[in-house]
């Protein structure tokens, strides 16, 4: 009798155990591989779970788990048993990342780690106090895309005085908004150049800018953009912009001006197909042809 009720202990202990719950999911690992700093991306996998008696928790574990969000925290067993998607939101706010494990975990359930990494990286820069120079045709537009970041402290020339720091206990980390950046272009020759902000971050200070060179006469031009960033401890960015135009689109015989004698060579040229010069591409467009004809047969007339 003894040796029964022993054995039917082991038969249930054996029963139990065979309907231990079981985690899975539909990867092995998540990378996010080479992201732009500032810039948050989401990758997605799914969660399923069988015979589960708690609900599955999602856990990061790590250095830098602030880099990342899981969506949701939870599963139910329930939604487990049907299949649930999960977000992970990588949001990389500097260039060092340290490798996360997200832990997904429920009472009676082996733990499955999901092994999260990225490589941050920053963009080509505009630099504080670095003057970007361009050049162009008059009547060409030239442009430029750059980041410009924004410091939280001012480190000083003099070693003696003290640092300025802001209030914000992480560096170049902003509110959870994104309309905190404008600029400004200031100088003799801002007509010359435009700007415009083409994103920004809602998780750094930093926001990428293009800049366009749109000489109007020949010879330099200079101008300086200033960039401003509200939530930054420094939040000014100052790039000065120089220009220089030689000649016009169009003027192929280099006389300054463009005239019906510049139509004649365009023609002569394309009849021939001796060259593609720089100068007759008037639209632009990477080629010469009949097109660049018509829109210089077009600027004589507007000037008239």
């Amino acid at each position: 009798m003894k040796y029964r009720i022993l054995f039917l202990f082991a038969l249930l202990f054996a029963m139990v155990q065979g309907q231990a719950g079981v985690i899975s999911a539909n990867v092995e690992s998540l990378d996010f591989g080479d992201i732009e700093i500032g810039y948050p991306v989401t990758l997605r996998f799914n969660v399923t779970g069988q015979d589960l008696t708690d609900n599955i928790n999602l856990t990061l574990e790590g250095r830098h788990t602030y880099f990342y969000e899981v969506t949701p925290e939870t599963i139910t067993p329930d939604a487990a048993a049907a299949g649930v998607t999960v977000k992970v939101k990588c949001k990389p706010v500097s260039e060092y990342n340290w490798p996360v494990n997200l832990v997904l975990s429920s009472p009676g359930a082996e733990n499955v780690a999901i092994p999260l990494d990225a490589e941050p990286f920053y963009p080509e820069t505009f630099v504080n106090n670095r003057t970007e120079e361009f050049t162009a045709h008059v009547g060409q537009i030239v442009t430029r895309r750059g980041a410009v970041r924004f410091a939280d402290y001012e480190v000083p020339h003099d070693p003696n005085t003290p640092v300025v720091r802001s209030n914000n206990p992480m560096l170049n980390v902003a509110p959870n908004h994104s309309n905190n950046y404008s600029f400004t272009i200031e100088g003799e020759d801002s007509n010359c150049f435009g700007a415009m902000i083409v994103k920004s971050s809602s998780i750094v200070n930093i926001c990428t800018v293009a800049i366009n060179y749109v000489p109007r006469s020949c010879g330099s031009h200079s101008a300086t953009l200033k960039v401003y960033c509200e939530t930054a401890g420094v939040p000014l960015v100052t790039i000065p912009l120089r220009g220089e135009s030689h000649s016009v689109l169009g003027d192929l015989n280099g006389d300054g001006s463009i005239s019906i004698t510049d139509v004649v060579d365009m023609i002569g040229l394309l009849m021939t197909l001796d060259a593609e010069p720089e100068l007759g591409d008037v639209n632009c467009d990477g080629m010469f042809n009949i097109t660049d004809v018509t829109l210089t047969i077009g600027k004589i007339l507007e000037a008239k």
